[in-house]
């Protein structure tokens, strides 16, 4: 290789190198860039997770069965005499139609009550129309009107405004209602008539609902604004080893007092506005306390805080207080080790509301144990939560000032870097190429 190749080859191979640190500068300048947009777009915008509440679009109404208003119009009970008399075509279409009958419809027609004063007044608007009653059950029987058919399951029931009505279920329930103690049960049928019929030796006029079956409910608890230790104190503790779902703590009558405290606190801020103040505070020794006598701090009012790894908000079963969802969420927090905690709420409450860390403050319930996804045996706190908020990371005063200057500062290095680079490589190049053509005025005056 003659001289002259080889000075072009170092020229060609300085070239290469200049031109890799020109793109290591770019991307360096282009990475400063991209962090001083981004700090500036989280300070200006506060970002949210997305809401993962599922809304139903469902058009119960269209699902329904249509009855035959001429069918329906052949129902009387205007009279005594008439209101003893079940028609049979119009009551084996209502059967038949009550037999589809589930819950879920009712619960998303927003479970329409009874008016008993306008059905006693003017019925015939009302029949074929669904309601829910729940109540105190006075009365059960069954009743069979042709031989190898099943029977039907009638009841009669008071509800909690001491109002009657005749329930008739084309199903067994599936639970045997025995005649001890009250019994309380919610009812879910089509209107049929006003009806009349003699319980015990005496005659009862009452609306006749037609329903599928009878579901065992819970009488309603009326709102409390304070803890019945009462109540919480019957609450046992899971031994670690165990495994339970915890979606039977939406069945808890205590998990239910303390939602119902909460609810109230919730809609009334001014209620917790003390105990707020004297919230225990749940850090690492305090969850050491916890889990070695955790009766001592049932009912207590906790503030704790993590990152929400899962939530959702889900329809609640019968409860005493009337919800009708009930909302879970599972929280980490980096300080308090490799325990999770356990948050509930009565009704929607948007656990995953916030992109960071979220400070909630409720009610110490139990100590829930579980096999986690390691198939290890662990404990959680649960807590049923009246407040949540966001954790907002504070920075002393000009801190923002002090980064957006160093950004600044790193862009500019950046950009003399590159401005450095540049010049060395032109002046290089100019070096290189003045060395080439004295060594060819050299060789040709040879």
């Amino acid at each position: 290789m003659t001289p002259s190749e080889k000075v072009s080859k170092k020229i060609a191979l300085e070239a290469k190198k200049d031109k890799r640190r020109i793109v290591l500068s770019i991307i360096g300048l282009l990475i400063c860039l991209g962090i001083l947009y981004q700090l500036n777009n989280t300070i200006a915008t506060n970002e949210t997770t997305q809401n993962t509440q599922i809304e139903h679009d469902i058009d119960v109404k269209s699902m329904l069965p249509k009855f035959d208003p001429e069918l329906l119009n052949t129902i009387k009970d205007s009279t005594d005499s008439e209101q003893v008399i079940l028609e049979p075509e119009p009551f084996a279409a209502t059967a038949y139609n009550a037999g589809a009958l589930i819950t879920s419809w009712v619960f998303l027609l927003g479970e329409p009550e009874l008016d008993f004063l306008k059905v006693q007044q003017n019925p015939s608007p009302f029949r074929g129309e669904i309601f829910r009653i729940r109540g105190k059950l006075l009365h059960t029987e069954t009743i069979s009107r042709i031989a190898g058919e099943e029977p039907e399951y009638w009841s009669l029931i008071e509800d909690e405004q001491k109002q009657v009505v005749f329930f008739a279920g084309m199903t067994a329930p599936d639970t045997l209602f025995s005649h001890d103690g009250d019994i309380f049960v919610l009812a879910d049928g089509y209107f049929y008539k006003n009806y009349r019929k003699k319980i015990n030796g005496e005659w009862v006029t009452a609306p006749l609902l037609i329903g599928n079956k009878l579901i065992s409910s819970t009488p309603l608890e009326k709102p409390k604004n304070k803890v019945d230790f009462k109540i919480v104190r019957k609450v046992q503790d899971h031994p670690i080893g165990t495994h339970n779902d915890p979606t039977l703590l939406n069945e808890m009558q205590e998990m239910w007092h303390l939602a119902n405290v909460a609810q109230e606190w919730r809609r009334s801020p001014e209620l917790a506005k003390e105990h707020n103040q004297k919230a225990l505070l749940l850090d690492f020794e305090m969850l050491k306390k916890l889990v070695d006598e955790p009766e001592l701090y049932r009912g207590q009012v906790f503030e704790l805080g993590g990152e929400v790894v899962e939530s959702h908000t889900g329809r609640a079963k019968e409860n005493p207080i009337r919800s009708r969802e009930i909302s879970s969420a599972w929280l980490r927090n980096s300080f308090l080790g490799d325990t999770l905690l356990h948050v509930k709420s009565a009704g929607k409450m948007p656990f995953n509301q916030y992109q960071g860390n979220s400070i909630m403050r409720g009610f110490f319930l139990m100590l829930w144990a579980y096999t986690d996804t390691q198939s290890k045996p662990r404990r959680a706190p649960v807590f049923i939560v009246y407040e949540t908020k966001e954790q907002m990371t504070t920075m002393p005063q000009g801190t923002h000032l002090a980064i957006y200057a160093f950004l600044g500062f790193v862009t500019l290095l950046g950009g003399l870097l590159f401005w450095i680079a540049r010049r060395d490589s032109e002046q290089q190049k100019k070096a290189m190429i003045d060395i080439q053509k004295r060594r060819r005025k050299r060789h040709e005056s040879k």
